[in-house]
């Protein structure tokens, strides 16, 4: 019987997410972005979300333990709701690498985060260093040109309500880079039942 010397191991980028119903204000937030002359990557609406944990390129093998450790994590978490409000840019709106959205009050967001990266670092994924700070990115900066024109729409959409979310499950997501920019997929979706 023919056994192979090497076993083919598949491997994907991943991130465990929150997954948006994006309302017609964020459309618009990105649509206005685009309008400018700053040399800016706005992200496409359709695929925008919040990370929980970024997990980068893991073996395909590790996903039932990685579905283990969500589900754990999710366990007595119930459904939640939150906010989208105002606008401003990492590191600082001076000096515009992202531009996000903010969330004022992640709540369970914040529970669901700490306990994957806690529960992950038994996988030997690393742990993060900064406290984890939800906010939904827009765009990323390509260069510094135009960023006058940015500046200005966060001044005038810095506390500009974006709508509320509803979240009733974490997924496990796959990236895939392509031409037209990244596409995600899920791998494994955890409901939220409390």
């Amino acid at each position: 019987m023919f056994r192979p010397r090497y076993r083919f191991i598949m491997s994907f980028r991943a991130f465990i997410s929150v997954d948006l119903n994006v309302g017609q204000a964020l459309r618009d937030v990105c649509d206005e972005l685009r309008g400018t002359k700053a040399s800016l990557k706005v992200v496409n609406p359709s695929i925008m979300h919040i990370t929980l944990k970024f997990l980068g390129d893991i073996d395909e093998a590790k996903v039932p333990d990685i579905a283990r450790i969500i589900r754990s994590s999710a366990e007595g978490v119930e459904p939640f709701q939150f906010k989208l409000n105002g606008m401003g840019a990492f590191p600082n709106r001076n000096r515009i690498k992202v531009v996000w959205v903010g969330i004022p009050n992640p709540g369970a967001m914040v529970i669901l985060a700490d306990r994957l990266d806690e529960g992950l670092a038994s996988l030997g994924f690393e742990r993060e260093r900064r406290e984890f700070k939800p906010h939904l990115t827009v765009a990323r900066a390509r260069g510094p040109k135009g960023m006058d024109d940015v500046q200005d729409i966060m001044r005038r959409r810095g506390n500009q309500d974006f709508g509320s979310q509803s979240v009733d499950s974490i997924r496990l997501k796959k990236s895939v880079l392509g031409p037209k920019g990244p596409t995600y997929h899920t791998v494994e979706e955890i409901p939220l039942e409390g």
